[in-house]
């Protein structure tokens, strides 16, 4: 069913990277509830109302946007930023500014001869300290129990 065309409201319009974006091409325009994308059959369809327009006017409309977590992608690849924030900065200035203690063991992952190390009771009193040593060089981490 497709409603009277003078009855609707106008289509809602904005610039988007020089693109003619609708912005209520998604909506239907007799219920405002959201189309539901029907690949199968090539409509998007209301689910209120027996309203349906083809997929393909969506072809020259729609524009996909990607959002990603920038701290989290540089954590699971190990990367550096190009721009470091000031916090970032003010961490590094402290990090080599510490004085840890040092040992002659190689680094497990980059393999640096002298790793910091540091000792906490995590245990009972009557067990061993906890070992945490950290790379100088790629700050790769690790823990062992005396």
């Amino acid at each position: 069913m497709e409603p009277d065309e003078s009855l609707l409201p106008p289509l809602l319009v904005s610039k988007s990277y020089g693109d003619v974006i609708r912005k209520t091409w998604a909506f239907c325009p007799v219920t405002g509830s959201l189309l539901i994308l029907d690949a199968a059959n090539g409509v998007a369809r209301s689910e209120h109302c027996p309203f349906s327009r083809p997929l393909s006017d969506l072809d020259d409309t729609m524009m996909v946007v990607t959002e990603s977590n920038m701290d989290l992608f540089q954590r699971q690849f190990v990367l550096d930023p190009l721009l470091k924030t000031r916090e970032q900065l003010e961490f590094e200035q402290l990090l080599k500014s510490r004085v840890r203690a040092t040992v002659e063991e190689p680094c497990p992952r980059c393999k640096a001869p002298i790793m910091e190390y540091h000792t906490m009771q995590l245990r009972s009193a009557d067990e061993g300290q906890t070992v945490f040593y950290e790379c100088r060089q790629c700050r790769y981490r690790y823990s062992t129990n005396n």
